[in-house]
């Protein structure tokens, strides 16, 4: 049967709209795999973050127990201000915020089931209500005080309502630490039950731990703590988005662990709308309007091709130069940071993986550091987001300044760089890029009329001493630039 010429006229631009309208399909879907394993990976990061944090919080507050004990180790007379200039000069700091009072209490040899507080602090009115309660008498404290005199290690309790708390109103938890009479040996069961001394313990509250270690919270992060390891409506004691089911499905989820002797929280964190919003981007919007537009024109244009071969030739032509130009804006836009143009998260990752992987493959070394920008956010609020940002395009041209053509800088957060540095000898080399660093930006800044002064948190991870692969080399790295903040700041910190 043979078509009418109209129709075979049409047949070649409907063939050349379809092929061009499954490509575009195929774009969108690649596009929108790639936007899922960013958001996957930003979210694997916020959860090792969140995690980490409330875990080193938890360890000071077991550092403060150990210290004392080492007071009343040192000393056989400790006297109540002895331990109150001891509570005071720890919590002059902010590694301590959220705690409520630090108590010992010691035995009683003739009433061994009495264990009054016999010091407090910090010694504030509410705090002194505390004194000469009876923490044995309570079943819940007892547990942990027998449970930390017998292991001689720190003994946390379930939730229980603060001494000075008229009502339970926020959940409160005790941590214990047992102190034995000086000079006495500790070294076995019976012999630590028998020289024991009294106990030290901190009190907090979890809501006043949490807002001291996040204000507002990790964006588009919501954190729930369940005492205990299920996620019961009952065990819950902190929610920081409580809406957050009736909102939406959830998209990410994690459950985390924190283990205490005989005792566990539950971390249950979870992706908001906010989360996708922050780190997600409309290219695969772009790459499905844009295909179905291309692809319209395409077939308009093959038409023209077969009705009028000059003239459609030379529009091929420029549409051809457009679409070229079109995908290399939208790989670019998906790519990179709109405002430094450096290099994102997913495109970092890529070249990390590719560098460890020909490290490995030549038993080569590498480096990855972090780059915080301290300071940043006083700036931002004191003179607003324009001058902040041209701070940011300020930094990002001096940090590219001290870095080879070999080497990486990428924008991960707000004012959050990272580095990768695929080639070097020795540590030594990852110090001097990273003191370069340290040292530019330390340097005044002249924006818009305006003398601004920052500095760099740098934390610096070496492959392979600090990790064998991406993760665990970017949380090794991750980890010391936060050691390099409550340092003081302004310095560069390795691993551990």
């Amino acid at each position: 049967m043979t078509l009418p010429p109209k129709l075979k006229a049409l047949l070649l631009p409907l063939c050349v709209g379809l092929l061009s309208l499954a490509l575009t399909g195929w774009l969108w879907h690649h596009e929108q795999q790639t936007l899922d394993t960013n958001l996957r990976a930003n979210f694997d990061f916020s959860v090792r973050q969140t995690t980490s944090r409330i875990e080193q919080r938890l360890a000071a507050y077991e550092q403060m127990l150990r210290g004392a004990r080492g007071l009343f180790n040192a000393s056989s007379n400790v006297t109540h201000a002895d331990f109150q200039r001891y509570v005071d000069a720890l919590t002059d700091g902010g590694d301590f915020a959220g705690l409520q009072i630090m108590v010992f209490s010691a035995r009683q040899a003739g009433n061994p089931m009495t264990a009054p507080i016999t010091y407090v602090a910090p010694s504030t009115p509410l705090n002194r209500k505390a004194l000469s309660q009876n923490l044995y008498a309570e079943p819940v404290r007892r547990a942990a005080m027998l449970q930390a005199r017998d292991s001689g290690t720190i003994a946390i309790t379930p939730k229980v309502r603060l001494l000075m708390d008229d009502a339970q109103t926020l959940p409160g938890f005790a941590m214990f630490l047992a102190i034995y009479t000086h000079n006495h040996p500790v070294n076995s069961l019976a012999a630590r039950q028998a020289s024991l001394y009294g106990w030290v313990h901190v009190a907090f509250r979890l809501h006043d731990l949490m807002a001291s270690l996040y204000g507002e919270g990790t964006p588009g992060i919501a954190l729930r703590i369940y005492d205990g390891v299920r996620t019961d409506p009952e065990g819950l004691m902190f929610d920081s988005h409580p809406n957050t089911d009736k909102i939406t499905p959830v998209h990410f989820e994690a459950l985390e662990y924190i283990s205490f002797p005989q005792h566990s929280w539950t971390l249950q964190i979870l992706s908001t709308p906010e989360f996708e919003q922050r780190y997600s981007h409309d290219s695969a919007h772009i790459i499905a309007i844009a295909g179905s537009g291309v692809s319209l024109l395409l077939a308009v244009l093959t038409w023209q091709l077969a009705t009028g071969r000059a003239r459609a030739f030379a529009r091929a032509q420029a549409m051809t130069r457009e679409l070229r130009e079109s995908e290399e804006r939208m790989r670019h836009m998906a790519q990179h940071d709109p405002l430094t143009h450096l290099p994102n998260r997913a495109l970092f990752s890529d070249r990390l993986q590719a560098a460890l992987a020909r490290a490995r493959r030549d038993s080569a070394g590498a480096g990855l550091m972090f780059v915080d920008l301290d300071h940043f956010k006083p700036v931002n609020d004191a003179y607003g987001h324009a001058v902040g940002d041209h701070l940011l395009v300020a930094a990002t041209k001096r940090m590219r300044d001290c870095l080879r053509e070999s080497d990486t800088l990428a924008r991960v957060g707000g004012d959050e760089f990272v580095v990768l540095l695929p080639h070097i000898d020795t540590r030594d080399d990852a110090r001097l890029v990273a003191e370069r660093i340290r040292t530019s930006l330390a340097l005044p800044f002249l924006i818009d009329n305006h003398a601004l002064a920052i500095s760099a948190s740098i934390g610096i991870g070496i492959f392979p001493e600090h990790g064998s692969d991406d993760v665990t080399l970017i949380k090794s790295a991750d980890d010391a630039m936060y050691r390099a903040k409550d340092a003081g700041r302004d310095r560069l910190v390795f691993a551990d």
